[in-house]
């Protein structure tokens, strides 16, 4: 029988939740910019996050704003493998109805000194409630593989589940100065604080191997128990038949034919006796007693690692970025701005409670998990350089364009940054039109490129390049109050990774999003 050499579950990296901007980096940070993608030239309070430096230009006093987004997001692995049994869809749930946005910025004079509280990255949960495929190709697929052909066995049932939640909660600070009435600039930092959360199981793994040992009918049988079984019974017929019959052939005249009560004894194990001496005999029955303690070894390895198992496991990590900015009004109808933020070096440790078993060291016996409790992951924020401009052609009309750009291969992710082409972009265009200098009506466009390989995409751990329209309002109550609100649909596009001859797997999704927030001052 083949051995088990690898693991029955597959290692996992939790998607990143991100609803817009890179890889690993939430940008969807206001209501506003719901409405209005195109943020980078903003002169406006949630300048905090998208341009710091244009906060010199809001009136001396206190500012303030504060934004919830409703986030709902379906991901879908599709995977035509034909001996997956939960499939061929695999469907992860996204609901977020806590996404907040705060900033506040008192400026007085030249200066303006401002904070900022948002989700960075992450910022929600995922919940696999048949898990994904390489749950299965690990588990009931790879025994397949493991039993077949010695042992028939056409098909398993599993019952598997995934829940993963994601939240990198980030805290600005910063100082802006006006140099001039055309320039200002801005220099900051956030600290950024990662938790992640895992819970899982892999349960009820059934199969139907025709074993003439112990289950000939090929009913479906519990792995664990026929492994168990199967372990057992091996190990008593090489320790009490097989061993037994090689000492007594190995104790009679070596080139005499078998002897009678031999032959029957290697007919049951499959050996024709014909033409055989006691020495043949004894080599045979050795060698059939070593295969025998070996798949006992090895059958015993699979009925630990196909018992019912949990994962419950806690990640955390902190970092620090340093942000640069500056803003530059070269005419009352233009704004221009550039705002760079460094990378964020960031360790996640595991806090372990519950743990796959992935494996058994054959030297000690000990189990190998899926994340043992103190391990280290590098999950750096990548360098993003971002930048807009905002035109005012006409009265109460405004137009804008931004974009941003990540230097994905330049962060450390423990060997997956290797599987990035090219470094992710977005892109933004938007327009807005003041009615009455009450009513604020505007419309969006964004376009996200991912530049990622096929050889990095994963059930966990896939991105899509994405299509996005925007629109929306705000209400200006008073010059000191305005109520923003703005609906958000995204559209990405599929990517199919193919395995040739064996299977294709596809990768969706789709985004909705509906924000409200309020900006006032004093």
């Amino acid at each position: 029988m083949k051995r088990i050499t690898t693991a029955l579950i597959a290692v996992f990296l939790l998607p990143a939740l991100v609803f817009s901007g890179g890889i690993v980096t939430n940008t969807n940070q206001s209501a506003a910019w719901t409405r209005y993608f195109a943020r980078y030239a903003t002169t406006d309070i949630d300048g905090v996050y998208y341009n710091p430096a244009g906060l010199t230009k809001l009136s001396d006093g206190f500012h303030f704003s504060v934004n919830n987004q409703f986030i709902f997001k379906t991901q879908t692995v599709s995977n035509d493998f034909a001996y997956l049994v939960n499939g061929p869809d695999y469907v992860g749930d996204t609901k977020v109805l806590l996404f907040p946005s705060v900033y506040g910025a008192y400026n007085f004079g030249r200066l303006s000194i401002s904070v900022g509280f948002n989700p960075v990255g992450g910022g929600g949960s995922v919940t696999y409630n048949t898990g994904l495929p390489s749950f299965e190709m690990m588990s009931g697929v790879q025994l397949l593989d493991f039993l077949n052909p010695e042992i028939p066995t056409t098909t398993y049932s599993v019952d598997t589940y995934l829940k993963g939640t994601s939240a990198y909660l980030g805290i600005q600070v910063g100082v802006s100065y006006e140099i001039s009435d055309m320039l200002s600039v801005y220099g900051g930092a956030r600290y950024v604080n990662a938790v992640n959360n895992y819970e899982g199981y892999l349960k009820d793994l059934m199969i139907d191997p025709t074993d003439p040992l112990v289950n000939p009918t090929g009913a479906m049988v519990s792995a664990p128990l026929y492994f168990s079984e199967l372990s057992d019974t091996t190990l008593y017929l090489a320790e009490n038949v097989l061993y037994p019959a090689q000492t007594m052939a190995g104790a009679l005249p070596p080139d005499n034919p078998v002897n009678p009560m031999l032959a029957p004894v290697l007919q049951m194990f499959g050996v024709d006796p014909t033409g055989m001496t006691n020495a043949d005999a004894a080599a045979a029955f050795g060698t059939l007693g070593n295969e025998y303690t070996q798949t006992s070894l090895e059958t015993g390895m699979a009925a630990q690692l196909t018992l019912d198992q949990e994962v419950e496991v806690k990640q955390t990590g902190s970092g620090f970025t340093p942000i640069i900015g500056v803003h530059f009004s070269p005419a009352d109808m233009i704004d221009i701005a550039l705002k760079y933020e460094f990378k964020t070096k960031l360790q996640l440790t595991n806090q372990t409670t519950k743990d796959f078993i992935m494996g058994i060291d054959t030297v000690t016996g000990a189990p190998i998990t899926m994340f043992p409790d103190g391990a280290v992951t590098n999950a750096d924020i990548p360098s993003m350089l971002s930048g807009g401009i905002n035109i005012r052609p006409l009265p109460g009309l405004q137009i804008s364009g931004s974009f941003e750009y990540y230097w994905d291969k330049n962060v450390n992710w423990d060997g997956l940054e290797k599987k990035i082409e090219k470094n992710y972009f977005t892109i933004y265009a938007s327009a807005e039109y003041n009615i009455g200098g009450v009513v604020l009506v505007s419309a969006s466009y964004g376009y996200d490129k991912c530049g990622v390989g096929k050889n990095y995409q994963s059930d966990m751990n896939y991105c899509l390049s994405a299509t996005s329209f925007g629109f929306g309002g705000a209400l200006n109550i008073t010059d000191k109050l305005r109520i923003n609100a703005g609906y958000v649909m995204a559209f990405y596009k599929d990517d199919n990774v193919e395995i040739p001859n064996l299977y294709t797997t596809t990768y969706k999704e789709e985004t909705n999003m509906f924000a409200v927030g309020i900006d006032f001052s004093f």
